[in-house]
């Protein structure tokens, strides 16, 4: 039954996963550490609620026409490999070194909330092949899925933007088809060697079903630079969240604050997206 609670959170954090271009991970790693699963778990577990949501997110933003499919795939195909390295990765330090993750995670989430913040110009077109700067980012982003559960899609955005020129929109319907295959490198290299709750998984991509193809209708209601700003929220809440973790070390009371934080947020950008569903019905 504890299980069955783990599908409105799946519905709204497929919602963010649509809307982001993410994979969701963000919100669901944290979630799962603080519900007792360990490191490489809650990873795993992660991963598998990101295929589910960066498939159903990656079908409709296609048919919004926000897909560059044959970036998507050179992303992808390039990031399932190099996820393949990094689950190894942590399958060797979990228990042990996860504290590692959580800084790690600290200061990739830090660098991409700084940028989207001072981003004030347009996009330049890249100066290197696009093959090449498509694979680069998708070796990137392949890396830092499987070591911290999550799809890459929170610095494949910001990068297809600022190295490939995309629009935002563009680039989230690009990346949650990247994310897609990177996910799925990911899991691979996890299931051989966990045997887990496939329960939890289920209800969350249960809920991705629902969620995701919202979060992308969304984006039409904002423009480039109203999504980037309310990604870059996103991070600076996980950011917080992270921080408080680090703390509960010392103060384990600061667990519940962290998890207060990440709700708050969820809860906000629901508002959020509400209102701004509200106001535009009302004008048209």
């Amino acid at each position: 039954m504890w299980s069955l609670l783990f599908i409105p959170l799946g519905a709204i954090v497929g919602a963010l996963s649509g809307f982001f271009g993410i994979g969701g991970g963000v919100i669901i790693v944290p979630v799962l550490l603080f519900s007792g699963y360990s490191a490489a778990e809650a990873v795993a577990t992660s991963l598998l609620f990101v295929v589910g949501t960066s498939l159903f997110g990656a079908k409709k933003h296609t048919s919004l026409g926000n897909v560059s499919w044959s970036t998507g795939i050179t992303v992808g195909l390039t990031g399932a490999v190099t996820a393949q390295l990094s689950s190894r990765l942590v399958l060797s330090i979990s228990g042990t070194y996860d504290w590692l993750l959580n800084l790690f995670y600290l200061a990739i989430l830090s660098y991409f909330a700084v940028t989207l913040l001072k981003k004030t110009s347009k996009p330049q077109k890249p100066k290197k092949s696009i093959l090449l700067a498509s694979m680069m980012i998708g070796a990137m982003a392949g890396l830092l899925s499987a070591l911290l559960g999550i799809g890459g899609g929170f610095i494949i955005v910001p990068l297809l933007v600022s190295w490939l020129g995309f629009s935002t929109h563009r680039g989230v319907g690009t990346s949650l088809a990247a994310v897609l295959f990177i996910s799925l490198g990911g899991l691979i290299g996890y299931l051989p060697s966990l045997s887990l709750d496939y329960v939890t998984p289920l209800a969350l991509v249960i809920g991705a079903f629902i969620g995701a193809p919202i979060g992308a209708a969304l984006t039409n209601r904002y423009d480039d630079k109203e999504i980037s700003q309310r990604l870059a929220w996103l991070y600076l809440a996980v950011i917080a969240s992270i921080l408080l973790d680090l703390g509960a070390t010392v103060f384990p009371p600061l667990a519940y604050v962290s998890l207060a934080v990440l709700i708050v947020f969820l809860a906000g950008i629901a508002l959020d997206f509400r209102r701004r569903i509200t106001n535009q019905n009302h004008f048209s």
